[in-house]
């Protein structure tokens, strides 16, 4: 309808009491519009085109809405799905174990050997022996005229018979350019052995002296010896000896020079022995192996003073040398047999473990102070003190044995354990009825006190 102009009219002027008129406004003429093109023009005016779009639009909009409501039920379902799946890949097993514990009182003897015999299960030990050496210096007080006898350690060889051969004390060893030197006290040499068909003399370690003060004697590379006594006589030359490379022989000097105090000497002698006693037993026990227990009663010390070389310009140092030797033992060996004499009544051969071992008091019952250690076959002792025994939980064992299986199966596994005392179990998520495929998911986590 706007399109329809309407003609301005003005006012007219007229006589008095004349009836004047309004023209009647007339449209102006247009051409004659057929009916489809008055259509067209209904539909292309704005009005009508706003309308019908609003009435268009309206069942549009009401179907996206139901479609967008079924994708985000479906995304939630997709969603939950996800997580489930997340949930069980990730699921995961912890089970916390409290193992068997029995305390007991040791008091009892024991016997292990070097090496087993055939249908032997005795327990085995093991040796192992280390040499340090220190010195110290001292002040120099006192004037001295000074005869000393140079001295080592040699090993004496019976190549001769498969019988053992007694040297008495102050036997006669002799080197090749005729020096002559003295055992200082009794050995017994073992005869030899035949070893995978090979003869392995018999051996033992000596120590010995020069027959005369001085210099001459002193010896600082291996020498072969000797034995005088056996000259005329087919054992003279199946038997000899030969000095220890680590224990040269040294210490001979004739003459008057300035030494320490035998106060100085001792004093500085103790301390060195302190020293050299911690030392060579942290030097021995690096080389055990980690699967072993030995006790503070089992290392052996000895100490011995090295001859003093005069002749050279540390007349005032004080020189010690310390031998630690270890007796060690497989720690699994060894807690099967304390437990066997600790529980007599236990018939389930639970394994155990004894975490402290430190516990128990370890003695010698025969003398070892005068023996060649290394010659020890058969070791006897003495082990007293209080233990706990721990029940060994295999836990590699146990996770393998429960991977996928139903948790229901997991009470009986922990009931035929004599070695668990109590276990419990806790599987993430909470739905989960079984245990994971994967065993690196599963946790096994032993309860300590």
């Amino acid at each position: 309808m706007d399109d329809i102009k309407k003609k301005q009219m003005n006012d007219v002027l007229v006589p008095h009491n004349e009836v004047v008129r309004r023209p009647v406004v007339v449209p102006e003429s247009r051409p004659s519009i057929s009916p489809e093109r008055a259509g067209d023009r209904i539909e292309n005016n704005p009005f009508f085109e706003k309308s019908r779009s609003a009435k268009v639009r309206k069942p549009v909009e009401s179907s996206g809405s139901g479609v967008r409501g079924i994708l985000w039920a479906l995304v939630f379902v997709a969603l939950l799905a996800c997580g489930f799946v997340v949930a069980n890949y990730f699921a995961t097993a912890i089970i916390e174990i409290s193992p068997t514990t029995r305390e007991a009182t040791l008091d009892a003897d024991f016997t292990a050997v070097k090496e087993l015999a055939a249908h032997d299960d005795s327990l085995v030990f093991q040796f192992v022996s280390l040499t340090d050496e220190k010195t110290k210096e001292a002040p120099v007080t006192v004037e001295k005229n000074i005869q000393n006898k140079a001295t080592g350690k040699v090993i004496i060889y019976n190549n001769y018979s498969t019988a053992t051969q007694k040297l008495v004390i102050n036997t006669r060893l002799e080197t090749p350019d005729h020096k002559i030197f003295h055992i200082d006290k009794s050995v017994v040499v073992p005869g030899y052995k035949v070893v995978s068909g090979k003869t392995v003399p018999g051996s033992i370690e000596a120590t010995i002296y020069a027959d005369a003060a001085g210099e001459k004697y002193n010896i600082d590379k291996p020498v072969d010896f000797t034995i005088p006594g056996f000259k005329g006589d087919p054992r003279y030359t199946r038997f000899y000896a030969r000095s220890k490379p680590d224990s040269v022989l040294a210490g001979g000097f004739a003459g008057t020079v300035k030494v320490p105090s035998d106060e100085a000497i001792a004093q500085a002698m103790e301390e060195l022995k302190q020293d050299l006693k911690k030392e060579a037993t942290e030097k021995a026990r690096a080389q055990i192996p980690e699967n072993v227990t030995f006790f503070p009663g089992s290392v052996i010390v000895k100490f011995e003073e090295v001859p003093q070389d005069y002749s050279a310009d540390n007349a005032a140092n004080v020189t010690v040398r310390a031998t630690a030797s270890v007796f060690f033992f497989d720690t699994d060996s060894l807690i099967k047999v304390l437990t066997a004499t600790a529980f007599t009544d236990d018939t389930t051969a639970t394994p155990y473990g004894i975490p402290d071992m430190s516990t128990l008091t370890f003695t010698f019952i025969d003398p070892v102070d005068n023996v060649v250690l290394s010659d020890i076959s058969k070791l006897q002792f003495h082990i007293a003190g209080p233990a706990s025994f721990v029940g060994k939980i295999d836990s590699a064992k146990i996770i393998a044995s429960l991977v996928g299986k139903n948790k229901n199966d997991f009470s009986a596994m922990i009931a035929d354990q004599s070695n668990i005392h109590k276990a419990n179990l806790t599987i993430r998520p909470v739905w989960k009825t079984v245990f994971p495929t994967d065993p690196t998911k599963i946790t096994v986590k032993i309860l300590t006190k």
